[in-house]
């Protein structure tokens, strides 16, 4: 569409029905809007924008209806929002292309679809994703566990080898 500025929440407020707010492939730019404002939000599509800056901590908070939220390819720094690992009903997500940090949050429903792929993302994978596939952590560096390399104990010792000899014992 070549939409660009800002997206004003305030004004789809004033739609009460609004369900799926799809701004994909635009020259959206600053903040991602304040979609925890829209209380009937079941989809958002704002991938492959110009979105920046960090996301607070609590922005989707009160989104309990949400199932895909999709915010791949923007230019979102900081940490993945806490607020996304406790949408109830939240079954797709897609972060890839940005450049998150941090650790990933436990997610306390199981995802059905999920891509954190080429981030900064850093620390061990959590318990509630260590089943998914690789490719969902691809690109991130700093990620162990799960379905990656183990992750090294505090005190040094653990059963990987650290010379890349892929001599450890694997288990």
């Amino acid at each position: 569409m070549g939409l660009s500025g800002s997206i004003d929440v305030n004004t789809l407020k004033e739609l009460p029905n609004l369900t799926t707010l799809s701004f994909m492939n635009n020259s959206f730019n600053g903040p991602i809007p304040e979609l925890n404002k829209l209380k009937e939000l079941r989809s958002a599509y704002l991938s492959f924008n110009k979105f920046s800056g960090q996301i607070p901590a609590n922005a989707f908070d009160g989104l309990i209806l949400i199932k895909k939220l999709h915010l791949s390819q923007n230019q979102l720094t900081g940490a993945i929002p806490a607020s996304l690992a406790t949408l109830p009903k939240l079954t797709e997500l897609k972060l890839d292309g940005n450049q998150f940090s941090g650790k990933i949050p436990d997610f306390r429903l199981p995802i059905q679809t999920l891509d954190l792929s080429n981030n900064q993302l850093e620390g061990p994978i959590p318990a509630s994703l260590s089943k998914m596939d690789a490719q969902v952590f691809a690109g991130n560096k700093g990620l162990c566990g799960g379905p990656l390399k183990a992750c090294e104990s505090p005190g040094g010792s653990n059963s990987t080898s650290n010379d890349g000899s892929g001599s450890g014992s694997g288990s």
